[in-house]
């Protein structure tokens, strides 16, 4: 298989359209459809279903660019593991970053990585958990960073990072008659059921981490009342500084403030800090690097700064 094809292939699949997989290799849209056209010849069967809207894969279609993804990954890592032999890097490594704090620890660490890897290109990528799955799945990331309640892809590897409780956030003035003794994650614990009768704020719907506040909420045996969702972590505690609702935060964001009290969940609920990459994959140096600086920087930053 031809590698450039392979990449040609990979590209229309991906955007699903010829047009858009043209501008992203930087041919013109001409030039890719006789590319196609010469290697559809070739198997004797089309590729893609087209339409005017939407390019799709044919059986035949999917059974290649299933190959074109394995040729393209291994000519990857045979690159990779070539470089680190030779001392050379120069490749570009695409680092998934979930919102807010993700890109944070990339700036935070990058000033050092470029000072060891000065001709290798750090490109973040911000992402959700599920849409770094997918960039994964295709090759397009080479390793990510993500918050989740449980490992879901066997073809993943997991790269445990620390584990993090979530954490009740509660406007000062609405927590009288809370507990005042702290736990063993340094907070009072509390009872999500004793809260019903609260307003919320809490994260996007299509977040992990929603997926599983609403499955505490739902073993509390209630509903919230929402003030707003789909928003950061920051405003969520804005607004409860404001006294006009409570939230639940990552323990990252716990920020000390006078104007809000932080208590631990009973039972306690947790989710893991990993990075991810698919496994089998070769592991660069630089990339072994970005995960070793960026577990060092989750370690020792108790707080969001």
């Amino acid at each position: 298989m031809d590698v450039k094809l392979c990449e040609y292939m990979v590209a229309i699949a991906d955007e699903g359209s010829i047009a858009a997989a043209a501008q992203k290799l930087y041919l013109t849209q001409s030039a890719l459809n006789q590319q196609l056209l010469r290697l559809e010849k070739e198997l004797g069967a089309p590729l893609f279903n087209r339409t005017r809207s939407h390019w799709t894969l044919t059986p035949v279609g999917e059974t290649y660019v299933h190959g074109a993804r394995q040729v393209l990954t291994i000519q990857k890592d045979t690159y990779a593991h070539i470089s680190d032999l030779a001392e050379r890097w120069g490749q570009t490594v695409t680092i998934g970053l979930t919102n807010e704090r993700g890109l944070q620890m990339f700036t935070s660490i990058y000033t050092d990585l470029h000072q060891r890897y000065p001709r290798t290109v750090f490109q973040p990528v911000e992402a959700t958990v599920d849409q770094q799955n997918r960039l994964l799945e295709r090759g397009q990331l080479d390793i990510g960073f993500q918050t989740i309640g449980a490992h879901k892809y066997k073809t993943f590897h997991y790269e445990p990072i620390m584990t993090e409780p979530f954490i009740l956030c509660v406007p000062k003035g609405q927590a009288g008659g809370l507990p005042e003794e702290p736990g063993p994650d340094g907070y009072p614990e509390v009872a999500l059921a004793d809260f019903r009768d609260r307003v919320f704020t809490l994260v996007k719907p299509s977040s992990t981490m929603r997926e599983m506040i609403n499955r505490l909420f739902a073993e509390a045996g209630f509903q919230p009342r929402l003030l707003f969702d789909s928003i950061g972590m920051r405003a969520m505690q804005k607004l409860a500084a404001n006294g006009q609702c409570c939230c639940i935060i990552p323990r990252f964001y716990a920020i000390p403030s006078p104007d809000v009290r932080y208590f631990t969940l009973k039972p306690p609920v947790h989710w893991e800090l990993c990075a991810v990459w698919e496994e089998g994959s070769y592991q660069s140096r630089a990339v072994r690097d970005v995960v070793s600086a960026a577990t060092n920087y989750w370690r020792t930053h108790s707080y969001v700064e």
